[in-house]
């Protein structure tokens, strides 16, 4: 019920009306008589003055230049350390002409001690950057033999080209490569 619905209604015989408009009236007067509170919708809200404001401080000074990847800037980094000379990307790179393709027989030199070297048809060439690996297969004394090495790995100290593929091989994965175990190959 609204309270001008309450004010028509004839004195009599609406006691209960009568308390309840006097009792909506009497919050009213307390609710608008108290100066330091402003009711808005149920809240309170102080009319005395703020504190002072917040100071906001500068962000510190970016290490990184100006619109700089550091993801991009730390392969960077870690490429030049790697392979100072290129010689690995410029292997492993699509468009260059020296590349590696699958098929090719490379020999591969390690640091060691002793001197470890591993021969090998690609089989696969993962391009991942940094992470970028060849995975190479031979026969040792009629057993077949796969190595994976990772190109940029500190191990590896330099791949030699021993042949190119007799024919271009059609897939980039020469997995066929590999016997097939149903046929007793």
């Amino acid at each position: 019920m609204s309270l001008s619905f309450l004010q028509r209604l004839p004195a009599r015989g609406f006691s209960a009306a009568e308390t309840c408009l006097t009792a909506l009236r009497n919050q009213m007067t307390t609710t608008l008589s108290d100066s330091r509170h402003v009711q808005n919708a149920g809240y309170q809200l102080s009319s005395k003055p703020k504190k002072a404001p917040i100071k906001i401080r500068q962000p510190a000074p970016s290490l990184l230049p100006k619109g700089s990847e550091p993801k991009q800037l730390l392969e960077q980094k870690l490429t030049s350390e790697l392979d100072p000379t290129g010689w690995r990307r410029q292997l492993f790179q699509r468009s260059s002409p020296l590349a590696l393709r699958p098929g090719d027989v490379v020999r591969v030199h390690f640091h060691s001690e002793t001197s470890h070297t591993f021969v090998g048809t690609i089989m696969v060439i993962r391009r991942r950057g940094l992470d970028t690996s060849v995975r190479l297969r031979s026969e040792v004394a009629q057993l077949g033999v796969e190595m994976s090495v990772k190109v940029y790995s500190t191990s590896v100290k330099n791949f030699e080209f021993i042949s190119r593929a007799v024919k271009k091989a059609r897939r980039a994965k020469l997995y066929y490569l590999r016997p097939d175990e149903k046929k007793g190959k």
